[in-house]
């Protein structure tokens, strides 16, 4: 869309009357569905950005966001973190079709530990309520951003106890809600519960330290070097970037609760990068969000685009 073309839709005046500040911006279709939220440090400069587009690759979706836009509103926000975290909280509640990023976190994975019996039982599931419901007793861990590397190290997990512990036969597959998987083992040391929860929490990686030595006198485990490597590597790997990631993000912004609920997750690292150091008032005040409770943060909202002329 060329430059033109942008202020007829428009109008020419409304890049002029938007402030050089951080806010929102909230694109509806002509069936006035929102279908993106936009976030900005300067609301001006970014959504000129949408005007002056070049036809280059890297374009093709803000220019496809500006052809199915019949409306813009915006709203101003004081600092960029509230500009931040309002665009998170409307992608998670509306989930505009433009929005990928931060509009699935129900999906967020979450793992589960439950001694049972003797028993040592563990879980990976995005839904833990259901799970619950159903299996109650777990302690939950997370939640995870990436289920790829969360679910990749999990399961390489359960391939590693078989060489430590005994798998038990499960018996209630109906039981168990969709995208949960449940694995119970017997003869796993009786300290695991407690210390493979501190690893999840990020406090410790005695757990991963145990099973590499329990490994290491296990026959069948020094036949196949190459593949208990690979899961090792795996653990690690979900260790680094996903467990001592949230970690430090809990620590630095004072966030206690545990697990953190997947809603809150990305709330808990915008603040983490924008330098919080209390977080109770930027993730659990409902007045963060714009027109869905009254805010003393939010200038009102303006409205200055049009509908295309017939």
């Amino acid at each position: 869309m060329t430059a033109r073309n942008f202020d007829l839709k428009f109008g020419s005046e409304f890049l002029e009357s938007l402030p050089g500040s951080p806010g929102v911006y909230l694109v509806y279709d002509q069936q006035d569905e929102l279908i993106y939220v936009g976030k900005a440090k300067n609301l001006k400069r970014r959504l000129s950005q949408y005007r002056n587009n070049l036809q280059r690759k890297k374009h093709r979706r803000m220019r496809r966001i500006v052809k199915e836009a019949t409306r813009i509103e915006i709203q101003r926000a004081e600092t960029d973190l509230d500009a931040c975290l309002t665009e998170t909280m409307l992608i998670q509640k509306y989930r505009p079709r433009w929005n990928i990023v931060g509009a699935y976190s129900f999906l967020y994975p979450l793992i589960g530990i439950r001694p049972a019996n003797g028993n040592m039982e563990f879980c990976m599931t995005t839904t833990p309520e259901a799970l619950l419901k159903e299996c109650p007793g777990f302690e939950f861990h997370g939640a995870f951003r990436s289920r790829r590397i969360t679910g990749d190290a999990f399961f390489a997990l359960m391939r590693l106890l078989k060489f430590v512990g005994h798998v038990n036969p499960s018996n209630r597959r109906s039981r168990i809600p969709v995208h949960s998987y449940i694995f119970s083992f017997r003869r796993l040391p009786s300290n695991w519960p407690g210390i493979w929860a501190s690893f999840y929490k990020g406090e410790s990686a005695l757990a991963m330290e145990e099973l590499i030595l329990n490994l290491v006198e296990n026959t069948g485990a020094r036949l196949r070097p190459g593949k208990v490597q690979k899961h090792l590597d795996e653990l690690k790997h979900f260790w680094k970037h996903e467990v001592l990631t949230l970690a430090k993000a809990r620590k630095a912004t004072g966030y206690t609760e545990w697990p953190v609920p997947q809603y809150q997750r990305d709330l808990v690292f915008l603040c983490y990068k924008a330098g919080v150091t209390s977080i109770e008032d930027c993730v659990k005040s409902p007045t963060v969000v714009p027109g869905l409770s009254a805010s003393r943060k939010w200038s009102p909202v303006i409205s200055k685009a049009r509908r295309p002329s017939s």
